[in-house]
């Protein structure tokens, strides 16, 4: 008793399940890519903005340091470690400052890339909350789990906007518009409860 992404209308994409409706004309593998491509926390490698800062002090002060004994005839000590410093600095913020630039540059591309065509459009194909999939039979069909999935959704979310509403501070609302807001709620609430009873009835499960 459980439906996932093996099912012959069912995809995941960004860790939720969708269904392809029979009627949309569409199959499921070019209603996934319908939807743009997956994000994933990926880096793309290179060296960290620490590396880069120490790489660039060493460099910054090590060239200063050798044009101050070289060319500036500095030979105190106290005096090159102060022009070291200097040095330092400044190429730490020059190649922290590299680096932003170049990493910038590669997003712009990247992003460039990987967008999605303007004139693509996302194909029908409707959520499935997860313990709807795991409470639905094996053998349940595309269309099934479509209008399952539509009447739970919309009965959890009438639900919300009902509690919501009903927390909401109206001293400062006209009462009648506020009495209005609340009976459109209640009636939107009746209206999804009474067709969601037989999906939960089905699923197994709370009746609203």
């Amino acid at each position: 008793m459980s439906v996932d992404a093996r099912h012959p209308s069912c995809f995941v994409f960004e860790a939720r399940l969708y269904v392809v409706p029979s009627w949309s004309g569409h199959g499921v593998a070019e209603t996934r890519r319908s939807l743009g491509p997956e994000i994933r926390e990926t880096s793309r490698g290179g060296a960290g903005p620490g590396r880069w800062a120490a790489l660039g002090a060493l460099v910054g002060g090590s060239f200063l340091g050798g044009v101050a004994a070289t060319v500036w005839r500095v030979d105190g000590l106290w005096a090159l470690s102060l022009v070291f410093v200097l040095g330092a600095g400044v190429g730490a913020v020059l190649a922290i400052g590299t680096r932003t630039i170049f990493h910038e540059g590669a997003g712009d591309q990247v992003a460039a890339v990987e967008a999605p065509n303007p004139s693509d459009r996302r194909l029908p194909a409707v959520e499935v909350p997860w313990d709807v999939a795991r409470a639905a039979p094996e053998d349940s069909t595309g269309d099934e789990l479509v209008l399952w999935s539509t009447l739970t959704s919309r009965y959890r979310d009438a639900r919300e906007a009902l509690v919501a509403g009903g927390g909401d501070d109206d001293r400062f609302t006209d009462p009648r518009e506020a009495g209005a807001r609340m009976a459109e709620w209640e009636s939107a609430y009746r209206t999804a409860s009474r067709d969601y009873e037989p999906v939960a009835r089905l699923l197994g499960f709370p009746l609203p």
